[in-house]
């Protein structure tokens, strides 16, 4: 579940770039682990019935504008986690913080809530249940960061395109910080040329954060080295470019939910649980 992949954000980004049916994940999960284990069904009840009313309660109280709630799974034996993971569901999203200590989640079928994993060791992994817009690691690793700096003023006589772009996002970072209302810059507005997206990747700098969402069209979200500013690029599965954007604000738009999301999913964990008993 965990990953070397370099964190540098891409000039382009293409189809062999995408995690093909999310291969990371899956590695990872062993899904015949309920499947060849010796142990009664039954005796799995009481541990998954506690992780699951948990989930509920944290659903109930959690909101769109707090820092996530984690839920540690190392109650819950591997193949009690597979079960688990198994009700909840698979989404389509998985999100990496790479490094050292790369840590990586996966969206499950409840809008809000993800399946995690962290390195710890060599050969050991920690498993847990994040509930927020994004997991709990995303805010740790952006919450650190600085907010927007002006670019080098020398950039304006290398590049006006490149320049004007730069300036456009410090203005709307800045708006942002006052009003806290999301801004986006659509870069194909922009008679960008590949020298303009070098100097616009040496400026956002290194991803702490990459998010892949696949669905009808391919999705590739970074975080920059900058607060509250993101890297958007949107492709067909045959490479088509649909869009590119720099995004300001808490979390990309392509994440956001409505905040009854949390209660509905909440009700949705309930009437798994009264399944789950019967």
């Amino acid at each position: 579940m965990l990953s070397s992949r370099k964190s540098l954000i891409p000039l382009s980004v293409g189809k062999g770039k995408f995690p093909s049916s999310f291969e990371k994940i899956q590695k990872a999960k062993k899904k015949a682990a309920v499947l060849k284990s010796d142990k009664p069904f039954l005796d799995y009840a009481p541990r998954i019935e506690e992780a699951l009313s948990t989930l509920e309660r944290a659903l109930l109280s959690q909101r769109l504008w707090e820092r996530p709630t984690q839920i540690p799974l190392t109650g819950l034996a591997p193949e009690e986690q597979e079960l688990l993971l198994g009700i909840l569901g698979e989404g389509t999203a998985i999100v990496e913080a790479p490094g050292r200590d790369a840590q990586t989640a996966m969206a499950t079928m409840l809008s809000g809530v993800w399946f995690t994993a962290k390195q710890i060791g060599a050969e050991e992994v920690s498993h847990a249940i994040d509930v927020g817009v994004l997991p709990r690691f995303v805010c740790e690793a952006t919450d650190a960061l600085p907010a927007v700096a002006p670019p080098p003023s020398s950039l304006a006589a290398e590049s006006v395109a490149a320049s004007a772009v730069l300036r456009e996002l410090v203005e709307k970072a800045h708006a942002w910080e006052r009003e806290r209302v999301p801004r986006e810059i659509n870069l194909r507005l922009h008679p960008l040329l590949r020298s303009d997206y070098e100097r616009l990747a040496a400026f956002l700098g290194q991803a702490p954060i990459i998010v892949w969402m696949e669905g009808r069209c391919r999705w590739w979200l970074f975080a920059t080295q900058w607060r509250d500013v993101w890297r958007v690029e949107v492709r067909t599965s045959a490479g088509k470019q649909e869009a590119s954007l720099l995004e300001i604000g808490r979390y990309p738009a392509a994440v956001s939910f409505p905040p009854s999301a949390f209660v509905v999913g909440a009700r949705r964990v309930r009437r798994l649980l009264q399944l789950y008993v019967e």
